[in-house]
């Protein structure tokens, strides 16, 4: 769990054995922020039963704090190389079946130029741990025309000492997002063999190094399936309130990707799509004025549902392999595998006929 969690795994048991479904109403009736032990409550197998009343409550938090604004952003993967083993991923370096693939500034350039025909005005930077070219260097030569393109941009890199994340910042990237992946130490050994990502301490404290380097948004998130879903959760929560606490200059943002491989890796702790909203509830109902994003690793009419009560950001026409927007389709290697494939203006329609305010932009430009 969270290291700096003063409690352990026999917590959590025992706040679940002992959360009753009355519980849990009492908990969802509160006019005050929740403390700690009740939001473990709502993770809980009674609050399960107690979802309906849950999604009321997020819904009614989520229009207090963003009215009804959705923001679409998408991802553009810059590079499928990695010199890291993590045996879940399709861009781990002893995948030797596929192409890799590093886009060229033309290349990318292209890539921006479909992305602004869909309107899209936030992207995200997405590559593997590709020290060889994805150099701070690569990325400060490339921000001017990021800048000229985009009004928000975030990065989710290989981890950067401080020094090279003030670059970042000065460079003109707004946001951070690392995800931990698994807050099991035990299990991060397991499942992380070769590379640089392999020491668990030093992934955990390059958030930390974001703070201090003053990106406006910090992103953090568990990879639901590698262990069990709970903890991890417990765990994803100490770390926000955590960041929060100490880099309060930065909001933080939460996301909770399943696992949906591109191979043959077997999930070990499927978390199936009950337990995932759930799970995005209790966060709305403890987080009320945080982010939360959904990619489009979830099936469309999940996203719709969870559109309207808890995620605030959600991706839109996204593609997961270098290069794949101007051309189309995903020749090389993608990250994971998609379950929502709507078009921008597919997804725009769709949420305007919900009552939904699609927002492409809500930010001023970072001069």
């Amino acid at each position: 769990m969270f290291p700096k969690l003063n409690f352990g795994k026999d917590h959590v048991d025992a706040i679940f054995e002992q959360t009753t479904t009355d519980d849990v109403r009492k908990i969802l009736s509160k006019n005050a922020r929740l403390n700690f032990d009740e939001f473990i409550a709502l993770l809980s197998p009674a609050a399960a039963n107690e979802r309906d009343a849950m999604r009321e409550c997020a819904k009614r938090l989520r229009r207090a704090n963003f009215g009804r604004v959705i923001r679409f952003y998408a991802p553009i993967y810059i590079s499928n190389y990695c010199c890291n083993e993590c045996i879940y991923c399709g861009f781990r370096a002893s995948n030797h079946n596929e192409v890799r693939r590093r886009i060229s500034k033309e290349e990318l350039r292209a890539e921006i130029e479909v992305l602004k025909k869909w309107g899209i005005d936030s992207v995200v930077l997405v590559c593997g741990e590709d020290r060889q070219a994805m150099t701070i260097e690569f990325f400060e030569e490339i921000m001017p025309m990021m800048k000229e393109a985009f009004d928000y941009i975030s990065i989710e890199i290989q981890p950067l000492p401080e020094d090279k994340y003030r670059r970042m910042v000065k460079a003109g990237v707004h946001a951070l997002t690392l995800y931990q992946e698994t807050y099991d130490k035990e299990r991060y050994a397991l499942l992380h063999l070769k590379g640089p990502k392999k020491f668990y301490d030093q992934r955990l404290e390059h958030m930390e190094y974001g703070g201090r380097a003053g990106f406006y948004q910090l992103g953090i998130g568990a990879l639901l399936g590698l262990s069990p879903w709970p903890y991890e959760m417990v765990s994803l929560a100490a770390h926000g309130v955590w960041l929060m606490k100490h880099y309060w200059k930065s909001r933080v943002n939460f996301s909770f990707p399943r696992i949906t491989p591109a191979g043959e890796f077997v999930v070990p702790y499927e978390v199936n799509e009950d337990e995932l909203e759930q799970i995005m509830l209790a966060f709305r109902i403890f987080f009320p004025e945080n982010d939360i994003y959904l990619s489009t690793r979830e099936r469309a009419d999940f996203r719709d549902r969870m559109a309207e009560c808890a995620a605030t950001v959600i991706s839109s026409g996204s593609k997961v392999a270098p290069g794949a927007y101007a051309e189309c389709e995903e020749h090389d290697l993608p990250q994971f595998t998609m379950n929502d494939n709507r078009s921008v203006a597919e997804m725009t329609q769709k949420y305007k006929a919900m009552g939904l305010e699609v927002v492409f932009k809500d930010w001023d430009k970072n001069i």
